[in-house]
């Protein structure tokens, strides 16, 4: 799915996930859960990609734990427009992360001057990364 952002810029958010749904009696702390909060979405990786109108990349955030290669972990890559030529780091560079959720990368947006359509965003974002804490099941 690729986006274009507010930003009084060319900017898109270029987003996929991988997932799978699955049934749980307890909660990470060992909780039962209710019917209605048995099944959780389990993240199992992610591409984000912001990206300029010509479509070169800034900034992604990857995570393909189950994709061919050594390279398992959460990180980012910068974008050849983000770079110097005399700098150290290329686009090939993996910079470790954390795990990245999707409301990360909307705040990440936010901080890059993409403008939201909706007046409670940040109590929105902020509820959401709750549930997404809450529910983690992982680091």
């Amino acid at each position: 799915m690729k986006v274009k952002l507010n930003t009084g810029g060319f900017l898109y958010l270029e987003a996929s996930i991988q997932f799978t749904v699955v049934e749980r009696s307890v909660d990470k702390f060992g909780s039962a859960v209710s019917s209605n909060g048995r099944y959780k979405v389990s993240t199992r990786g992610y591409m984000y990609s912001i990206l300029r109108a010509d479509e070169s990349e800034l900034i992604a955030y990857h995570w393909h734990p189950e994709a061919k290669g050594d390279v398992d972990y959460p990180h980012q890559h910068l974008g050849t427009a983000l770079l110097c030529n005399e700098g150290p780091v290329s686009r090939k560079n993996h910079m470790r992360t954390g795990r990245m959720s999707f409301e990360d990368v909307v705040y990440n947006l936010i901080e890059l001057g993409a403008v939201t359509m909706h007046l409670l965003h940040d109590q929105i974002l902020k509820a959401n990364r709750l549930r997404f804490e809450h529910w983690k099941s992982w680091g």
